[in-house]
């Protein structure tokens, strides 16, 4: 059975991604910081910034597969000293995949690494990451092509796009919204015109588990290829829930790009991933799962 080591298994898109692994015939090895008990998969807790602990890890799994998903996305990381943190701790956990064996290898990226503009961003468009998360993403991608290509490692680079789904930070936009409704409080959406490329973290995680199962290496977008505004986002919401009249938008300048949507075609005609969630089936369980 072929091993894959899944770093951030308990976070938004890792939750989601042991099953479709597994129909892969993947052996799925999680880690994750929680004290979980799970037979899905064999959870390890373990920080990857401990790498004395990594390491030693590797040594015994000896995975044919990474896919690296965890990162710090609690609120201020766009430009936390925690980037610098994990970037190292990337870097020595590609030197001890390589050193065990490891055969192939997905790294996560960011939308954030592109120079943003009015129509769907595609791989070879111009780069402009703005922030330390999105320089430490960029910075770990060019190191890492490099050190694949040297010892002979296929290399994926996934830019996910916005993502969204169960258990997310109670401060990011859905659950945010929905808690808000859930009490009868006015949701105030201060830049209501920006649209935004949302895809649901289990396709997501379906689309990375067929990706370390395909022959694709370089970068590729893992996104919709479609955009909503946050405007139409709250009223979708506020619609299920019969609250609308709670919905207070608003339309500030900022400096933030107006659209940012990805183009999917390499995602859709070269890793065949087609079938996409219903969003408004997903916000139904979301909202059930929030107002439990």
């Amino acid at each position: 059975m072929k091993k894959v080591v899944v770093t951030g298994i308990n976070g938004l898109i890792g939750q989601y991604i042991s099953e479709p692994l597994k129909e892969l015939g993947f052996e799925v090895y999680g880690i994750g910081t929680r004290n979980i008990e799970t037979d899905k998969l064999y959870y390890i807790k373990l920080n990857i910034n401990n790498t004395t602990q990594l390491e030693n890890k590797f040594k015994e799994i000896k995975p044919e597969y990474l896919i690296h998903l965890a990162w710090d996305t609690k609120q201020g990381y766009l430009d936390s000293d925690s980037n610098f943190d994990l970037l190292a701790s990337s870097i020595n956990m590609l030197k001890y995949f390589k050193e065990n064996g490891g055969k192939r290898v997905i790294y996560t990226g960011t939308c954030f690494e592109y120079k943003f503009k009015d129509s769907k961003i595609k791989e070879y468009d111009e780069l402009n990451p703005t922030t330390i998360y999105a320089k430490c993403k960029n910075y770990l991608r060019e190191i890492s092509e490099l050190y694949c290509s040297k010892y002979n490692i296929d290399f994926c680079w996934a830019r996910v796009f916005y993502t969204y789904g169960e258990n997310e930070n109670p401060n990011r936009l859905f659950p945010y919204i929905i808690e808000l409704l859930k009490n009868d409080k006015k949701v105030s959406i201060n830049h209501s015109q920006l649209k935004k490329d949302y895809m649901f973290a289990g396709d997501v995680a379906k689309s990375i588990a067929l990706i370390t199962n395909s022959n694709f290496h370089g970068s590729i977008n893992i996104c919709l290829g479609k955009a909503l505004s946050l405007k139409e986002l709250a009223f979708m919401i506020a619609k299920k829930m019969n609250k609308e009249y709670l919905i207070e938008l608003k339309e500030f300048e900022t400096n933030e790009p107006s659209i940012i949507i990805g183009d999917n075609s390499k995602l859709i005609n070269e890793i065949g991933f087609k079938k996409y969630s219903n969003i408004n089936d997903i916000l139904d369980q979301l909202i059930l799962e929030y107002t439990k």
